[in-house]
């Protein structure tokens, strides 16, 4: 009997339902957010608050010992998040929540925490710990981030005749691990298995790159007009970065063998694939076309590999849209 292609539904994440509730938190805000952030006015300055956690990746961590990385990552998707919107991390608390008390795996989290405030430039100021049983069933690993950058920024949005650049990931980051833990658990034999010589436990547990320094640096030198990090929500996130009557047109770079793995061995259907884990593209940014290769070449010297993915293009209806050429056909949200 052929097993059934799982969703990211199937897996207890239903993304439908998650962009719902996300439309009503905007609504409740009246609008403040803009893209990835939202930001108060203080002086000359604009203040972010930004937060984010590693969700179930940290189940994956547990069992590789490597919870240092839940640190590092509670930092990263934070910091990128809010570079993405052109603000520099100042400060940080972290939040930790675990089934019973722990403290081999609380100071694992705690350097991994440091680690990354470092790394992001951001002081770390302290936090919370939670030990919650009968609540938390795993260790939960949260932060929050305080921003900033001057007042008057325009924004984060891109325009027709802008060329999309991609930064390639370092795995899948922290996004889509409901889904790929149940396709590791279920269908390949665990986290000590090795796959086409891919160690599926090691792969799982890398972390987050850091494009905080990319993008500061490529926004206080005018390369780029707009930055998508692709999170949950994968692609189709590039949309918060659109303007309305455009599409960006990306077309998709060889696909890493861990993303090809997961799909194969959970007969995960393309469309939904690219919409729950990054594909190998951790960060999309636009660039105005005569500053493309420049920006291309800083990231390159800042450690990133980095590819010309398409242009931002004028298009039929007032939703933007992404469409993706990829090795399975052409793929629109």
């Amino acid at each position: 009997m052929v097993a059934r292609g799982l969703s990211y539904r199937d897996a207890g994440v239903d993304l439908d339902a998650s962009e719902a509730m996300h439309r009503l938190a905007s609504r409740l805000l009246a609008g403040r957010r803009e893209a990835y952030t939202s930001s108060i006015e203080l002086g000359g300055y604009e203040l972010v608050l930004h937060v984010d956690g590693v969700g179930t990746k940290t189940l994956v961590l547990e069992r590789t010992g490597r919870m240092r990385v839940a640190g590092w990552d509670c930092v990263v998707m934070n910091t990128n998040d809010v570079a993405c919107d052109a603000a520099r991390p100042l400060a940080l608390v972290d939040y930790i929540a675990m089934p019973r008390a722990d403290e081999r795996v609380f100071r694992e989290v705690l350097e991994g925490v440091r680690e990354a405030a470092e790394a992001t430039g951001a002081a770390l100021l302290g936090g919370e710990t939670a030990v919650l049983p009968g609540l938390a069933g795993g260790v939960d690993v949260v932060c929050t981030v305080l921003a900033v950058r001057e007042k008057g920024w325009r924004g984060n949005r891109a325009k027709p005749g802008d060329v999309l650049l991609g930064l390639e990931s370092s795995g899948l980051h922290a996004n889509g691990y409901s889904l790929a833990r149940r396709i590791v658990e279920e269908r390949l034999g665990g986290y000590d298995t090795v796959v086409e010589s891919v160690r599926l436990g090691e792969e799982l547990s890398k972390p987050v790159a850091n494009y905080t320094a990319f993008l500061l640096e490529a926004w206080r030198r005018g390369l780029i007009t707009a930055a998508a990090h692709v999170t949950g929500g994968a692609f189709t996130k590039v949309k918060r970065i659109l303007p309305h009557g455009s599409a960006a047109v990306m077309e998709m770079p060889e696909l890493p063998a861990i993303f090809r793995i997961l799909m194969e061995a959970g007969r995960v259907e393309p469309r939904e694939a690219y919409r729950v884990w990054n594909m190998g593209i951790g960060l999309v940014v636009a660039a105005p076309g005569d500053r493309a290769e420049e920006a291309l070449s800083l990231a390159e010297r800042m450690g990133h590999r980095a590819h010309l993915l398409g242009r931002v293009e004028e298009a039929e209806g007032e939703e933007p849209a992404v469409v993706l050429e990829t090795m399975y056909g052409r793929i629109v949200y």
